[in-house]
């Protein structure tokens, strides 16, 4: 259950202060994803198969299509959160790294107490209706100080030694048609077909390259086109059918399950930030 959402935009992606009580199951997203706790119940996150344990002192740093997810306490008790999430490029340009280095090396940022601080102090700001100018420059100098504090735990090799792209061309055939097709019920047999691999082989190839399964990287395409599409006037039924579910409920519960709020909440906020 979510009880509120807030939503600021800038230059470097958005920010979402959140007050969430429902797990987030394993998902990725095409930014980078860090999560400050704030207030409540902080739980634990699993980041490419590293737990980190949110607290005051303690943040987690996502890179884009990094498989993770969140388990909150079981008695139903709410947490707060700031959830940046931040265009890996725009960030490389500030740092000075070379293309596909990720932009993140571990999976865990301990927090100064002043860094801490200045998250509840933005926080505040946020949710007292900061003004844009003002809440945009304070959003990008802690987006700053904190990609600044991740970046002091990188090797000086990995600067410069970026990943290479992907280089299977059936897992690259793979991901376009999963693009082209995100409005459509997908059947990864049929993919894999199309790839020229069986299903076993097209699994293992894609978790290799992607380091997500076929699924996962799937709904983080629906995600991404769900995040478009709620912010147009369609109905949430026509979203919903825009994205191949049965069903509305269907649809919420895979938001909610994802984004750790329901889909009229985003939508909410993100039109009062239009």
């Amino acid at each position: 259950m979510t009880t509120s959402i807030k939503l600021f935009r800038g230059a470097f992606g958005h920010v979402s202060v959140l007050n969430v009580a429902s797990n987030f199951v394993t998902h990725a997203h095409a930014e980078a994803h860090m999560i400050i706790w704030l207030d409540g119940t902080a739980g634990e996150m699993t980041i490419g198969g590293q737990t980190v344990r949110l607290g005051p002192g303690m943040a987690a740093c996502i890179n884009a299509f990094q498989p993770h997810s969140h388990a909150l306490s079981s008695d139903g008790a709410p947490g707060q959160f700031l959830a940046f999430y931040i265009d890996p490029e725009w960030a490389r340009r500030r740092l000075g790294l070379a293309p596909k280095v990720p932009l993140f090396s571990v999976a865990s940022l301990p927090l100064d107490n002043w860094l801490y601080r200045a998250a509840v102090g933005l926080y505040d700001e946020l949710n007292d209706g900061a003004g844009d100018e003002l809440a945009g420059y304070e959003t990008e100098r802690l987006i700053d100080s904190l990609i600044d504090a991740a970046d002091m735990a990188r090797p000086r090799k990995a600067r410069i030694a970026g990943h290479g792209a992907m280089q299977d061309y059936r897992v690259r055939k793979a991901i376009e048609l999963m693009k082209l097709n995100v409005g459509e019920r997908i059947c990864f047999d049929d993919v894999a077909r199309c790839v020229g691999l069986s299903r076993p082989h097209f699994f293992a190839l894609f978790k290799e390259q992607t380091n997500l399964t076929p699924n996962v990287y799937w709904n983080t395409l629906r995600m991404e086109e769900a995040l478009k599409q709620l912010q147009s006037e369609d109905s949430l039924t026509s979203v919903a059918c825009n994205l191949g579910f049965t069903s509305q409920g269907n649809f919420t519960r895979f938001f909610r399950d994802h984004a750790g709020v329901p889909p009229t909440l985003y939508r909410e906020a993100a039109r009062a930030t239009a």
